[in-house]
C-alpha cells in the first residue's frame, strides 16, 4: 500500500528561509536545515513537526561570517 504525499510529510518542516523541506531528529527542540544551514526552534504535536522561531544566536553567527567575508573582500580589494 502506498503512502498519500500528506502521510509522506508527516514528521517534516519546510525552512522558512529556502523553503526546503527536511525531517528534524524525533522530539528534537531545535534542527538545522540541511540546505541552508539556517537552525530553526520546532515544537512536536505527536508525531507532528512545526518551526515555531529561528534560533536567533545562530542567525547573528552567520551574519557575523558574512560581514567579515565581505570586510576580508573589501580590505584585499
Amino acid at each position: 500500500m502506498s503512502k498519500t504525499k500528506k502521510e509522506e510529510r508527516v514528521g517534516q518542516v519546510r525552512c522558512q528561509n529556502c523553503f526546503v523541506r527536511f525531517r528534524p531528529p524525533p522530539g528534537a527542540s531545535k534542527a538545522a536545515c540541511p540546505d541552508c544551514g539556517w537552525e530553526w526552534y520546532i515544537s512536536w504535536s505527536g508525531n507532528l513537526a512545526k518551526i515555531r522561531k529561528p534560533v536567533w544566536e545562530s542567525w547573528e553567527q552567520q551574519m557575523a561570517q558574512v560581514q567579515q567575508g565581505k570586510k576580508g573582500v573589501q580590505d584585499g580589494a
